[in-house]
């Protein structure tokens, strides 16, 4: 038996707020404009069926980076702040944090929890400087993570 829709209202691109370690990462947290909800694989294997490939449901899921765009602060603490996580993590152990993308609904309050289990950057976008630009806009820079797994509450 298939349940239709209950609710017909859109999910709005604007409608989200990240939640990381506040304690070591606040300045990530505020700052965040952007989160691109990673997208999911389930591999493929092929199954010989008389004379065809057919394929069959793979055993795993691949799941790809967790991406964040904030808005870099004139004194560039969280860039700094998301670089020193990056340099204090190489070659060593539990330098992973948990983070949380609440998800709001059309009244504003949260509808989804989507949990990144040990989330740890793995590459920060290059700031560009130039004096060329013909209007202002802030500079952005986007870093990505890699994680356990995440679960959507």
């Amino acid at each position: 038996m298939t349940t239709l829709t209950s609710n017909k209202n859109f999910l709005s691109p604007i409608g989200f707020q990240l939640v990381i370690n506040r304690n070591k990462f606040a300045n990530i947290e505020y700052f965040c404009t952007g989160v691109t909800l990673p997208s999911i694989d389930v591999g493929v294997s092929p199954t010989p069926y008389r004379g065809l490939a057919a394929a069959v449901s793979g055993d795993r899921l691949t799941f790809s980076d967790l991406s964040i765009t904030f808005n870099v602060t004139e004194d560039m603490e969280n860039y700094i702040e998301t670089f020193n996580w990056m340099h204090d993590s190489i070659g060593k152990e539990n330098v992973e944090a948990d983070a949380e993308l609440l998800i709001f609904n059309s009244h504003n309050n949260v509808s989804k929890r989507i949990k990144f289990n040990g989330i740890f950057p793995t590459s920060l976008d290059s700031l560009d400087f130039n004096t060329q630009n013909e209007s202002l806009e802030y500079l952005q820079a986007t870093v990505s993570f890699k994680y356990t797994n995440f679960e959507i509450k």
